[in-house]
C-alpha cells in the first residue's frame, strides 16, 4: 500500500485576494450591525426625551390642576359658609315673621280668671321671649291662682301694690312652648 501524505502547511497556499474580501465583507457587516444598534440606540434615547418631556409637562398640567382644585375647594367652602350664614339669618327672618302673638294672648286668657284684668303687656318678638306684664285683680285669692298657674312659667314678681278697690301687681313671664 501506499502511503499518502499530505503536508498542509507547505502545499497549501491561501489566496490573499479571496481572504481580503471575505474580511472585508465581515468587516462591512460588523460595521453595519454596529450603526443599526447606534442608530436604534439614538431612536430610543429621543423617545425617551420625548416621553419624560411628556411626563414633565402632564405633571406641570397636574400640579396646575391640583392649585386649582384646591383654589375651588376654598371657594365653595366660603360660598358655603356664607350661604349657611344667609340660610341662618333667613330662617331666623322666617321664624319672627311666622311667630303669632295670638296664641300667648289666648294662654293669658285661659289663665286669668273673671276677676283680672290685664292693664299692661310688654311682648317680645320671640318665641322663648318674656312677656312683662302689670295685672289687676278684685280678690287677692285671685291673683294667688293666677300666680300658681304661672309658676311654671318663670314667674318672677317685680311688685305688689293693694290698692282700695282692687290688688295690683307687675310681673314677668317666659313661655317656652307657645301652643301649651
Amino acid at each position: 500500500m501506499r502511503r499518502i501524505r499530505y503536508n498542509l502547511a507547505g502545499a497549501r497556499k491561501v489566496d490573499a485576494r479571496a481572504f481580503a474580501f471575505i474580511l472585508l465583507g465581515i468587516g462591512l457587516a460588523a460595521l453595519l450591525l454596529n450603526a443599526v444598534t447606534v442608530f436604534n440606540l439614538a431612536r430610543l434615547q429621543r423617545q425617551n426625551r420625548a416621553e419624560n418631556s411628556e411626563i414633565r409637562s402632564a405633571a406641570l398640567r397636574l400640579e396646575g390642576l391640583q392649585q386649582k382644585t384646591l383654589r375651588q375647594q376654598e371657594e365653595i367652602v366660603a360660598l358655603k359658609k356664607a350661604w349657611e350664614r344667609k340660610l341662618a339669618f333667613a330662617n331666623l327672618l322666617i321664624g319672627r315673621k311666622s311667630f303669632s302673638f295670638i296664641s300667648r294672648l289666648n294662654f293669658l286668657e285661659r289663665a286669668c280668671s273673671d276677676g283680672m284684668r290685664v292693664r299692661q303687656l310688654n311682648l317680645v318678638n320671640e318665641p322663648a321671649g318674656r312677656m312683662q306684664m302689670t295685672v289687676s285683680a278684685l280678690a287677692q285669692n285671685e291673683l294667688l291662682g293666677f300666680y300658681k298657674k304661672l309658676l311654671p312659667y318663670e314667674l318672677a314678681i317685680v311688685n305688689e301694690n293693694q290698692m282700695t278697690e282692687y290688688y295690683q301687681a307687675s310681673l314677668s313671664i317666659r313661655i317656652q312652648d307657645e301652643k301649651k
